[in-house]
């Protein structure tokens, strides 16, 4: 599913050389929920840009689901984003002027699906995550709890049916009860409907809750 070959990431200005990824070599299957771990400044993020194809590597080879990113335009690597992956962040990213039904049919503005559909495809996306009800779906943002604003952003993740979810500290906004919730969704979504996830983490009983934990150290893969 997932393919890194002697990946490196290196940022560079005048005087400064930081490496923040250094030759990782690292596959991740298909229907594996998998959660990066290490402390902070290791690559745990820079490692999830790349995979998310938000950010290229230095040097090495990347592969997702069989597709040479390394081969793709900057046009097609957006298609591919829209397309392939889904992406859930710490700080939800909603925007706060649309409603939760509108937040979630947003990335299928980009596909030139009709309206009828996309609504369709959000409520069907919203039923997924538990937030089926009709009321709920004209709330705005500001109306609703984290914890429900992270399902509508998994629900907006989830809508376009991508081949891999991203997740970057998606409990990271939330008390210890929502954020146990958001973990036993990712782990419903995993187990019933098969849903790739890559998560990053510093919640050391989270990433014990995941098929396999990815352990980072100076932007090296630590055995």
């Amino acid at each position: 599913m997932i393919t890194l070959a002697s990946v490196s990431k290196i940022y560079r200005t005048t005087t400064i050389e930081t490496v923040a990824l250094n030759d990782l070599n690292l596959k991740i299957e298909k229907g594996e929920f998998v959660s990066i771990m290490g402390p902070s400044g290791c690559g745990k993020t820079t490692l999830l840009n790349i995979m998310g194809v938000l950010d290229t590597p230095t040097q090495g080879t990347i592969t997702i689901n069989g597709v040479d990113i390394d081969g793709l335009k900057n046009k097609e690597q957006a298609e591919f984003r829209n397309r392939n992956l889904g992406f859930i962040f710490q700080s939800y990213h909603l925007i706060r002027t649309l409603t939760v039904i509108e937040n979630v049919e947003l990335p299928l503005l980009y596909r030139g699906i009709s309206s009828s559909k996309s609504r369709q495809l959000a409520e069907e996306a919203l039923e997924r995550v538990g937030l089926g009800h009709k009321i709920r779906m004209r709330h705005f943002p500001s109306q609703l709890s984290g914890g429900q604003c992270q399902r509508v952003a998994i629900a907006r993740a989830l809508v376009g049916e991508p081949k891999v979810l991203l997740a970057d500290e998606p409990t990271g906004n939330l008390d210890s009860v929502a954020g146990g919730e958001i973990i036993e969704l990712l782990q419903k979504l995993n187990k019933e409907d098969g849903q790739t996830i890559v998560m990053v983490t510093h919640n050391e009983k989270q990433a014990r809750q995941t098929y396999r934990t990815i352990r980072l150290l100076d932007g090296k893969l630590v055995v």
